[in-house]
Order: C-alpha cells, then sequence, then structure tokens
C-alpha cells in the first residue's frame, strides 16, 4: 500500500515540471488538478502565469487536460479560460476519472503524469493506473483543515521526495 501513496516525484511548485523534464520520462500527456495545485480554490480565473505555462507544456507536444473533483460549473468555466480539455467529478482516487482523462488525450497511463496536491486523490490514484505521479505543495496549504491533510500525507512526501532523489542519482 506504501507504493501507491508514495508520489514518484515531489515539487514545491507545478511551474518547476519542466517540459523536459516529463519528456525525459516518456511522459506525452497530463491529468493536472486544479484546485490547491493551480490555483487557489478560491480563485475563479487561472492566472496569465498558467496560461503561459500550459502553452509552454503543449508546445512541446505534451498533451494536457484538468481532472478534478469539483463540479462542472468550477472546472468547465476555468478550464475553457487556458483552452484546454477537462474531466470534472472525476471521483479521485477512483478510477474513472483517470481512464476518461487517458481517452481524451489518447494516451496509455504509462505515458501520462498525474500532477497534483493530494495524496490520497492524485497520487493514490495516479499510481494504482500506473502513470507518473507528480505531487506539488497546496496552494492552499495556510488553511486549517488543507495543513492537517498535508501534515497526515507528510511521511509519503518525505518518502516521495527520497524517491525521485535516487532516480536522479541513477540518471532517470
Amino acid at each position: 500500500m506504501l507504493r501507491y501513496l508514495t508520489p514518484d516525484c515531489v515539487f514545491d511548485s507545478i511551474y518547476e515540471i519542466t517540459p523536459e523534464f516529463l519528456l525525459s520520462r516518456g511522459i506525452k500527456g497530463a491529468l493536472i488538478d486544479i484546485d490547491g495545485t493551480v490555483a487557489s480554490h478560491k480563485i475563479k480565473n487561472p492566472s496569465s502565469e498558467l496560461c503561459e505555462y500550459i502553452k509552454t507544456l503543449t508546445n512541446t507536444g505534451i498533451k494536457v487536460i484538468f481532472l478534478s473533483n469539483n463540479k462542472r460549473e468550477r472546472v468547465g468555466v476555468f478550464s475553457e479560460q487556458v483552452g484546454i480539455k477537462w474531466v470534472s467529478r472525476a471521483t479521485k482516487p477512483l478510477s474513472r476519472g483517470f481512464k476518461k482523462g487517458a481517452e481524451i488525450l489518447d494516451l496509455p497511463m504509462n505515458q501520462i503524469a498525474v500532477i497534483g496536491d493530494q495524496i490520497f486523490t492524485d497520487v493514490l490514484g495516479g499510481n494504482r493506473l500506473g502513470a507518473l505521479t507528480c505531487q506539488v505543495k497546496s496552494i492552499d496549504i495556510g488553511e486549517f483543515w488543507i495543513g492537517v491533510r498535508y501534515r497526515l500525507e507528510s511521511g509519503f512526501i518525505k518518502r516521495g521526495r527520497k524517491k525521485m532523489q535516487e532516480d536522479m542519482k541513477r540518471g532517470n
């Protein structure tokens, strides 16, 4: 069970995940969470920085969609402003949303990165299906319940950081 809860990679921000990093690992697509990962749940519109980041990924040939457990109204409006496809009410960590996202990307899971801020949804679901899992520090970490969740996840995050460092030493 530990392997399903340990991310392959850990980053402080999504902006640290470069196209080169993803491509060097055979990644051709990304399923990216919204709330806490690319924007605060309180923010309705994507930042220009996020739009540029997504454009950088797509310009290098990496297909991107947003995959969120949130409602259609939230996910659709946010995603359409960025200009990418999306899956709402994904029921992460269950496989349905991940599989739907992979179908939209038209890629097998082993060529997809799942990028999100939660161990028990994004990482668990992505690992169970064989994706590269990239955990990022939640943008909303200062909120009480997000901070509590983060403390519960901290052991898995530490294991993920160690795993990533060992992989980099081996040249992976």
